[in-house]
């Protein structure tokens, strides 16, 4: 689970309610209106259904736990194993890497391997690798645009409904309850610009920082399983493969 996400959402919320709390406000119960709810929420989605088909909107919720449990990287680790294969095909010949496809979890790694071993030339390897890769970067992007898109549209329908309430108020306005009818009024607003700012802008950004780290894993990925189909040397290999790797990322032995 992603310790900085949840930290994050968590830490936001906290934070409100505190401040709310320290402002000598007994209740919370001041801060919920389901109306003002309603129309923030409901209001977001109907503006999404008219931008995405409703089948991808639908997995959003999967968009979101990518966010909290995202796919364990480890580009140290498939430096490690590419230096391996290197060394099993240098000894061994490429054939001998064929029994280890089925051993990795790493599925873009044991494609890659598979393909050298079926004999695929460097090029045709390097195009379905990197047709594979702008796939799923492909993908990742239309995910992440339905969520910044919920993050674009729920201030917007915070200010409408608002809008709404104050249109409400004024239609049958009475001095006795004008302060408690604006205050629901303005909750819309604060629906709005807190669900934009803390849930749904930053977990977009988050997505956008996920594909750009599993974009990244690919590419060294694929720059290793190119290096083995040329038969470079393995130390060589892990060398240039190191280079893509934060330094403080890199074995202490290395650099």
């Amino acid at each position: 689970m992603s310790l900085s996400a949840s930290l994050g959402l968590v830490l936001g919320f906290t934070l409100i309610i505190v401040s709310v709390l320290c402002s000598g406000v007994d209740k919370l119960g001041s801060l919920l209106s389901f109306s003002s709810f309603f129309i923030v929420v409901g209001g977001s989605f109907a503006a999404v259904c008219s931008a995405y088909p409703l089948r991808q909107i639908l997995k959003a919720h999967q968009f979101i736990r990518v966010v909290f449990y995202p796919k364990e990287l480890d580009p140290v680790k498939n430096v490690e194993l590419i230096v391996l294969f290197a060394e099993i095909a240098r000894n061994e010949g490429v054939l001998a890497l064929e029994k280890k496809i089925y051993t990795l979890e790493d599925k873009f790694l044991a494609r890659g391997i598979q393909l050298i071993t079926d004999g695929l030339s460097p090029d045709t390897v390097d195009y379905l690798l990197r047709e594979e890769i702008r796939a799923i970067s492909t993908r990742h992007v239309r995910n992440r645009g339905i969520i910044a898109m919920f993050g674009r549209v729920l201030p917007a329908f915070g200010l409408i409904g608002t809008l709404i309430g104050l249109v409400l108020m004024l239609a049958n306005l009475d001095q006795a309850t004008i302060g408690s009818s604006m205050a629901i009024a303005v909750l819309t607003t604060l629906y709005g610009a807190l669900m934009s700012n803390l849930m749904f802008t930053p977990w977009a950004d988050k997505l956008a920082f996920l594909n750009e780290e599993e974009v990244r894993t690919m590419e060294i990925t694929l720059k290793g399983i190119l290096a083995i189909h040329a038969g470079e040397n393995p130390r060589i290999i892990k060398n240039k493969l190191l280079i893509y790797v934060d330094p403080e990322e890199r074995p202490f032995n290395d650099f």
